[in-house]
């Protein structure tokens, strides 16, 4: 399959009998993410010389983070039995740190906070005024009330939309994938391509989507499993679990071979997208390895972040200068600067994170938050707005789905003029740096899957003790309660090590009564452990007014502020070393 690079007009209908996507619809995606679709028919694409956004160096780093993330989190977490406790964990802080919540700030940022789009917040009021005040009031209209306000209790509010939220961040996540393809793909001149569109669509979709589901319900990951996926899927998914990770694996392998060989076929094939495609292959290959969920959690995630943030530094750089107030004159100064725009966005996520790690939920280890701010951040969690923050949390998430859609909806010519500064950047690079800078990445892509590879042959030294992936609680029946019920026990948990299953439970210590010892064997029984850990478990038990599972002893919270600061030191520090360079 090949398509030439004719400038004709599009049709973004997508019906073969039209042949060719219309120009003024070219770029139109149906996803709530941060996406990209860039048509070649417009004059300032067909300046694009390049296939590179800003260059091997800095696509490298930002777009294509993936290949550099793989092989450092695998050297990280080697020799570590319990990865949360390894150097990895420590890298994670500071990614978390730096660009969680300034990558969900971005698209918000980008729409009331630059000259760029303030003539979309007047043109187009409804996508970027109405909607988010909606969305902050549905959610703030759902925690706010108590228990008894409505149908609902607090706890069931929640946990509805973290599902919807969980669905919600699960395509948005494959949308940005195709976004950045539908980028690379405009640069190599390709836009009008319908069948390298759809083909594109259906890779991220599929793997960047429907293989990172599996991987999440395989791995018992997915946001409160057991409320909804566990009740849809059929008992013998457990018992093949290992078939379906290698049917998965082989299915990952076929669709990549598939673009790859479609896009090496193609006369202006693209570098970049090559190595995206590898890039978000590595992910998910690690994603569907038994190992570690929290391996692949580092990887897709930092990366995700570090695209969005780095786009957003590049968006508002070619934007006009106000002329009155001196706020709007401040962030001017500061969006042409994409470096600017950037520590911007680090200073904010750092600043930020102990509130919105309140909806982070974590069941053990130390919250970051804690590492950075200590007391207070502990305070907060266990305060009277943890509902405020909780609203508050989800409220700028699906605000960030939305806004992505609409700061990058480059099927509008306003939309397009606004983001100059990404899609009209055709900075030049001499052959020789050009050269030397693709080599580097290709290195770096070598190095990413042979250290997949790596993974796949080898384990962790020592046997990891065992990790519960999914908790159901036991269940106190009312009637107990009324007749005085309660009890202490142990009960005694045997795991298969291939698939994490529970294959034996029973009491050490029983609580004194057959009707909570079967509650506890019956809970206990449907627990799921990260394969390859350990064999058995003694896990204590105690029924009192409701059953209180065990809660892992907690470390206290360690200052760690210095990590991200010196940073974001290391990073001004490089940003003025490299200006004084070119100016020299």
């Amino acid at each position: 399959m090949t398509c030439n690079s004719n400038n004709g007009p599009d049709n973004n209908s997508g019906c073969a009998d039209d042949g060719v996507l219309n120009n003024a619809r070219m770029a139109e995606l149906s996803s709530p993410a941060a996406v990209l679709e860039i048509g070649t028919s417009a004059p300032w694409v067909r300046k694009w010389s390049r296939h590179w956004v800003r260059g091997p160096v800095w696509d490298g780093f930002w777009i294509l983070s993936a290949l550099w993330l793989a092989p450092i989190v695998l050297l990280l977490a080697h020799g570590y039995s319990n990865l949360e406790s390894s150097p990895l964990d420590l890298l994670y802080f500071g990614l978390t740190a730096l660009f969680w919540i300034g990558h969900r700030l971005s698209s918000t940022y980008l729409a009331y906070c630059t000259e760029a789009y303030r003539p979309l917040l007047r043109a187009q009021p409804i996508r970027f005024v109405a909607l988010p005040i909606l969305i902050t009031a549905g959610c703030f209209a759902l925690f706010l009330p108590a228990d008894s306000a409505l149908p609902w209790t607090r706890e069931e509010r929640l946990i509805g939309l973290a599902i919807v939220d969980y669905a919600c961040v699960t395509y948005h996540f494959a949308a940005q994938h195709f976004g950045a393809l539908s980028l690379y793909r405009s640069r190599a001149e390709r836009g009008s391509c319908i069948q390298t569109r759809r083909l594109d669509r259906f890779f991220a979709l599929t793997v960047g989507g429907v293989l990172v589901f599996v991987a999440d319900v395989l791995a018992g990951a997915v946001a409160y499993q057991d409320q909804w996926v566990d009740r849809w899927f059929p008992v013998w998914i457990v018992s093949a679990e290992n078939e379906i990770r290698c049917g998965a694996t082989l299915a990952l392998f076929a669709v990549m071979a598939a673009v790859l060989f479609t896009e090496l076929r193609t006369p202006q094939w693209s570098l970049p997208r090559i190595l995206y495609v590898i890039g978000l292959a590595v992910m998910v290959g690690l994603a569907l390895r038994p190992r570690s969920l929290f391996l692949f959690l580092v990887i897709w995630t930092s990366q995700h972040w570090m695209l969005a943030t780095g786009l957003a530094s590049q968006t508002p750089s070619a934007e006009s200068t106000p002329t009155t107030g001196v706020l709007r004159r401040f962030l001017h100064r500061l969006n042409v600067r994409p470096w600017a725009v950037v520590l911007f966005l680090m200073a904010l996520s750092l600043i930020l994170l102990p509130i919105f790690e309140v909806e982070a939920n974590r069941e053990s280890g130390t919250y970051y938050g804690d590492r950075i701010f200590g007391a207070l951040a502990t305070q907060l969690r266990t305060s009277s707005w943890v509902p405020a923050l909780l609203a508050l949390g989800f409220a700028t998430g699906f605000i960030h789905y939305l806004l992505d859609r609409s700061v990058y909806r480059m099927s509008d010519p306003q939309v397009r003029a606004a983001a100059r500064g990404l899609v009209g950047n055709a900075s030049s690079i001499p052959r020789r740096k050009l050269i030397r800078e693709s080599a580097l990445v290709l290195v770096f892509a070598l190095f990413s899957v042979s250290s997949v590879h790596a993974q796949t042959q080898s384990s962790a030294t020592g046997q990891q003790p065992p990790k519960a992936i999914y908790t159901p609680k036991p269940v106190y029946r009312p009637e107990w309660a009324k007749q005085g019920l309660i009890g202490k026990g142990v009960v005694l948990v045997t795991i298969d090590q291939q698939t994490g299953r529970v294959t034996g439970a029973r009491m050490l210590q029983s609580t004194g009564n057959k009707q909570l010892d079967g509650a506890a064997l019956e809970a206990y029984s449907q627990w799921r452990f990260q394969p390859g850990t350990g064999a058995q478990v003694k896990i204590p038990i105690e029924f009192a007014a409701r059953p209180k599972p065990p809660s892992p002893k907690r470390i206290a919270p360690q200052p760690a502020i210095l990590y991200p600061l010196l940073i974001l030191v290391g990073f001004g520090v490089a940003v003025m070393v490299m200006r004084a360079r070119r100016r020299a």
